[in-house]
């Protein structure tokens, strides 16, 4: 039993629901008082199927974020082509790319269009790269999302519950900065040990970063590629985090999901994506309260799917 079954085994017990787990472990199927309720994945039954669909899509969430007038990441989309040639070798199809890559001085995202955990995301600063990693994208995707590059200071994530913001965390990077005695691993592991504890095999990670000198393990902000989550205590700049999700929250309805923002450098908030699945599992293990934290969370979006006439 996976540690989100065991979770929602738990609450199961507390409210008195039957639990049951099919599907090769992937949905879980809870009944009571002759009403039957799903979960998939992390995709809890609370979010009407069309809203929980586009905030699947990357680029159908810009465009109806744009539309609702809120500041969001610009998002292009691209389909896969229709024939089985080799994408790159043909350089006129590849008119609309460079174009775009040009536009945004030649350094973009290139991304899944459905993806999650920021898995299948790609920082493109070469047209080498560009053609590859269109090659590489359009072999498991139907479609991909393209989007400037943004300078981020943070990135932030809000859960939304029945409209009401029920969690709101920061993400740092897993960034250090040497101190010219510890090696890249031991400043890896002191920086976030729940998830490098495990890693960091090669020998490149033994090197002894000179003082003040900076490592990047990833450009990326996912708690799953080893990011930290943080409590920001700048209290304007969480109400203005608060301001722009309860903002989308009247605007689409949002009945439980999380919603992405990053802070620019220049200081300006933007969303950057949706997702109607609520994944807690980073969370959980890092955070002291984590666990408690992600038990009141799912236990109200459970009594909410019960609460909803069948």
């Amino acid at each position: 039993m996976t540690e989100l079954h065991a979770l929602i085994k738990e609450i199961c017990d507390e409210l008195g629901i039957k639990m049951s787990i099919l599907s090769k472990d992937w949905i879980i199927m809870l009944e009571k008082d002759s009403k039957t309720r799903f979960i998939a994945g992390y995709k809890f039954d609370c979010n009407q199927h069309g809203i929980g669909s586009v905030m699947d899509d990357k680029y159908a969430m810009y465009e109806v974020l744009s539309k609702k007038g809120i500041p969001v990441i610009e998002h292009a989309i691209a389909f896969r082509p229709n024939n089985d040639n080799d994408y790159a070798k043909e350089s006129n199809r590849y008119e609309d790319f460079l174009e775009y890559f040009e536009k945004h001085q030649e350094n973009i995202v290139l991304k899944a269009n459905d993806g999650t955990c920021g898995k299948e995301v790609f920082h493109v600063t070469t047209k080498e790269d560009l053609f590859r990693i269109l090659d590489q994208l359009f072999i498991e995707n139907f479609s991909i999302s393209l989007c400037p590059f943004y300078s981020i200071k943070n990135e932030y994530r809000l859960i939304y519950l029945e409209n009401e913001c029920v969690l709101l965390y920061g993400k740092k990077r897993p960034v250090v900065i040497g101190n010219g005695k510890d090696t890249i691993r031991q400043l890896l592991r002191q920086f976030n040990p729940s998830f490098f504890n495990q890693k960091l095999e090669s020998d490149r990670y033994n090197k002894v970063l000179e003082k003040n000198e900076i490592y990047e393990y990833s450009w990326k902000f996912n708690l799953s590629n080893g990011a930290m989550p943080f409590e920001e205590e700048n209290e304007q700049l969480k109400e203005k985090l608060l301001q722009l999700g309860n903002n989308i929250s009247r605007e689409i309805n949002l009945k439980f999901c999380s919603v992405d923002i990053i802070v620019t450098e220049e200081n300006e908030l933007l969303v950057m994506e949706l997702n109607s699945g609520v994944m807690m599992s980073n969370y959980m293990k890092i955070m002291p309260e984590g666990k408690k934290q992600a038990k009141r969370i799912y236990k109200r979006a459970i009594e909410a799917m019960f609460q909803e006439k069948a």
